[in-house]
């Protein structure tokens, strides 16, 4: 992962009487181990390409404030929102 991002924070949980604490471990833990992710990509075939793979549409839901924040910082690279929605996905998986 990047340095620049910051360390995963634990998860928590809400109890019926109000109050927060910790959830459990395995929910809190967003760090995967690097020997884990070079044994699946051993295990990982990759499939034959069919026509139509190329894209997907994916739906998501932003606040106004973060609709015109993105479009904002899109005219800037000159890209459509979309466009650079689509940049910040791609650069998110990749790391």
């Amino acid at each position: 992962m990047s340095s620049s991002l910051p360390p995963p924070r634990p998860a928590l949980v809400r109890r019926p009487d109000g109050t927060v604490r910790s959830a459990a471990p395995h929910l809190s833990s967003l760090s995967v181990d690097e020997a884990d992710v070079a044994k699946a990509v051993k295990k990982h075939k990759k499939k034959k390409a069919r026509p139509g793979d190329d894209d997907a549409e994916v739906v998501v839901a932003l606040s106004k404030r973060d609709r015109k924040r993105l479009r904002r910082k899109a005219d800037g690279y000159g890209w459509t929102a979309e466009e650079a929605a689509a940049h910040v996905l791609r650069a998110w998986a990749d790391e």
